[in-house]
């Protein structure tokens, strides 16, 4: 806290003499942007130093951070190999889970990881009614969808009759079509539209989050190039700080 303290007001006295004012350009994971947008916008009233948060997907806005398009990433989960040695620096700020999600209506509460892995595969292309799974999938550069690809699905792949739909519409259709199954962030389930369904009998929440009996966890992260320094260390130091980290939890992450 006392850094991030120092950090605001050398800023401040900075910008009040009549400095350039600096800006940060963000991109990244969709699923977790209205988490950064809301970060941005309390960092911003505190410090005066605008925030540009762009989304298009984890691995987009890695990719944009080491091409120099953006001074920060955020990633719906931990950095890749590569990325690390691209130089990418990560900085945890949050715990979340990848949540199940179903319409109202099915019976279905729970599930095995193999037979999700086979209804994410499309070798179980039914429910047990006979009729057919209506099964969407997040885009390429998805954070979300390597972290299923990475837990679920291992070395197999998505079904390829999978529709694909960005974040802020897949709730709302599977809300709509009976039997639609999909994947999301644990903090964008809305349970008054969707049915979240349990894995192995373990609903996801903060304690199981935090313990790490639900099997499909993940650690959002910021993203520099290199050491954090000026008004990127500013806002990650802002974002870890008690005030941050209520907004985390308040966008429905679990502070870290």
């Amino acid at each position: 806290m006392k850094t991030y303290h120092l950090i605001v007001c050398i800023l401040g006295i900075f910008l009040g003499t009549g400095g350039a004012q600096a800006a940060i350009r963000a991109r990244g994971s969709d699923s977790t942007m209205h988490v950064i947008k809301s970060l941005a916008a309390a960092f911003e009233a505190e410090t005066k130093i605008p925030v540009t948060v762009e989304g298009g997907g984890s691995s987009a806005g890695a990719r944009a951070l080491i091409s120099g398009e953006v001074s920060l990433a955020f990633l719906s989960r931990k950095l890749k190999a590569s990325e690390l040695a691209d130089g990418l620096v990560g900085h945890i700020y949050a715990i979340d889970g990848v949540a199940i999600i179903v319409h109202p209506d099915n019976p279905m509460t729970d599930v095995e990881l193999p037979a999700l892995r086979d209804i994410l595969t499309g070798r179980t292309a039914t429910w047990p009614d006979g009729r057919p799974v209506v099964l969407f999938n997040r885009n390429a550069d998805s954070g979300t969808r390597e972290v299923v690809q990475e837990i679920v699905l291992g070395k197999e792949t998505f079904s390829p009759n999978a529709q694909v739909k960005h974040d802020g519409v897949l709730v709302s259709t599977v809300a709509r079509i009976p039997t639609a199954m999909a994947y999301t962030s644990f903090g964008e389930i809305d349970k008054n539209q969707v049915k979240v369904l349990s894995i192995a009998g373990i609903a996801p929440s903060a304690d199981t989050l935090r313990d790490g009996s639900y099997q499909i966890a993940r650690t959002p992260c910021l993203a520099t190039k290199g050491e954090a320094a000026g008004e990127e260390k500013a806002f990650i130091d802002f974002v870890l700080s008690p005030k941050g980290q209520a907004i985390v939890v308040r966008e429905g992450l679990i502070a870290r």
